[in-house]
């Protein structure tokens, strides 16, 4: 047995630390901040990891989806390849926004970066991972639970508002922002009553959606 195979989950991380350099900042073009990539982050770190006996993955996936934008909550295991039972779990949360299918796998690489560069004390700027011309964009309305006992005379005044302002936007971009600006009033509405705004609200982003097209 070698001095560094009887080394512990700690001090291996620490020996890895030890031989880390600063990981220079990258700035793209387009973008207003620099960053530290996921593939250098990686390309940095595995060798080292290698060397000093750690294998380390994400696990315990817990994924939320919002219009495009995913939310994945996981963690990170750093294992000592010497003993098994000599570990260390580091909680990690990653965003992902994307309009295609990418986004899960943005917030994973989004949430294991992090807990690499967290974990070795390394510096970072901003949101790397997500693409700077993508914004969030809010979910199709759904049913959320109303406000227990609303009184339906009592928010027929403001129902009626939202109807009408729902039917008045002008563009999907329009309807959503009035959707993300007024969520808490929405879902303040007795259960049938948000029931048919939501039906309003869908069938008028669909009739947005169809004039983009056209």
């Amino acid at each position: 047995m070698t001095a560094a195979s009887t080394l512990n989950i700690l001090q291996r991380i620490n020996a890895v630390m030890k031989e880390l350099d600063y990981l220079q900042k990258e700035k793209k073009s387009g973008m207003q901040y620099s960053y530290v990539s996921h593939d250098k982050v990686a390309k940095a770190i595995n060798p080292l990891l290698v060397k000093h006996g750690i294998v380390c993955y994400p696990t315990d996936y817990r994924v939320t989806q919002e219009g495009n934008r995913t939310q994945l909550q996981c963690k990170v295991v750093f294992v000592n390849i010497d003993d098994r039972s000599d570990q260390i779990i580091v909680d990690s949360l990653g965003y992902g926004i994307d309009s295609q299918d990418k986004g899960p796998g943005k917030a994973i690489s989004y949430a294991f970066k992090y807990a690499l560069l967290k974990t070795f004390v390394l510096e970072t700027g901003d949101d790397p991972d997500n693409d700077q011309h993508v914004k969030f964009e809010p979910p199709v309305m759904v049913a959320a639970n109303g406000t227990p006992g609303a009184s339906k005379a009592a928010m027929r005044g403001p129902y009626d508002t939202m109807v009408k302002a729902i039917r008045n936007a002008a563009s999907v971009n329009a309807l959503k922002s009035w959707y993300q600006s007024n969520v808490t009033d929405i879902d303040a509405l007795p259960p049938d009553f948000l029931d048919e705004l939501r039906v309003e609200y869908n069938d008028r982003l669909s009739e947005l959606k169809a004039s983009v097209a056209a």
